[in-house]
């Protein structure tokens, strides 16, 4: 008997209904399209394997698609690999580019709760590097009050509010630079004074006027959060 728990599923399933998940993101569920998409032989004796255990369902007009069942194991791999994608990427530095073979092996090693435990620290993401949806877990769907993330972006701040900067999540090495020369660079404390009509931070006795999307890549640790 095949554990399909999530966690433990075999590496050649996971790897079949994660590339069904993302085709079907494309609007793609075509035989041909599977085989060129999953990071491993999509064999006809693996199909029947997924189809007998209703995972998918595979018909000629139709094509291949995902059950219910199917779908709810591959949005746990996904989520696993996209989070692992952000973590490499903005916590440890790996340019975008080089993330997916480093998310694919964070992914198969990721339980249920530590999965959760790296979304709540980045903040409950909502896309990867590559800018693809996020699937929310049962973390991000709590309250904020129960659950309050350990790292957010600083246009999540309160205005007045204070925080220490804890990485730039940009890949754009110009846009690095000119942060890191405005004095916004891990560590450093800052301070939001206005969002609108554009956001305003204060970092040592300079005031700094950025973009919203510029304060959506500034993730901070908040007042209470340090010491975590």
């Amino acid at each position: 008997m095949v554990d399909i728990t999530g966690d433990r599923l075999p590496d050649q399933w996971g790897e079949a209904l994660e590339a069904l998940w993302t085709l079907e993101e494309k609007g793609q569920k075509a035989a041909g399209d599977v085989l060129r998409e999953a990071a491993t032989e999509v064999s006809p004796e693996l199909l029947t394997a997924l189809a007998s255990r209703e995972l998918v369902t595979v018909g000629e007009t139709h094509g291949i698609r995902l059950t219910r069942a199917g779908r709810r194991l591959a949005e746990q791999i996904i989520r696993r690999h996209r989070l692992a994608e952000r973590l490499v990427c903005d916590v440890l530095g790996v340019h975008v580019d080089d993330t997916e073979d480093a998310a694919c092996e964070f992914e198969h090693i990721l339980a249920e709760g530590i999965t959760n435990s790296i979304c709540t620290l980045l903040g409950h993401p909502r896309y990867c590097p590559h800018g693809k949806d996020i699937p929310a877990g049962e973390c991000c769907r709590r309250d904020q009050e129960e659950v309050r993330p350990i790292l957010v972006s600083c246009d999540q701040l309160d205005v007045g509010e204070s925080a220490a900067i804890a990485y730039l999540a940009t890949t754009g090495h110009t846009r690095m630079l000119k942060l890191s020369s405005l004095g916004l660079t891990p560590g450093n404390r800052i301070k939001l004074l206005q969002k609108w009509p554009g956001y305003v931070l204060q970092c040592d006795e300079t005031e700094i006027a950025i973009e919203g999307a510029v304060a959506r890549n500034i993730y901070v640790r908040r007042a209470g959060e340090e010491k975590r």
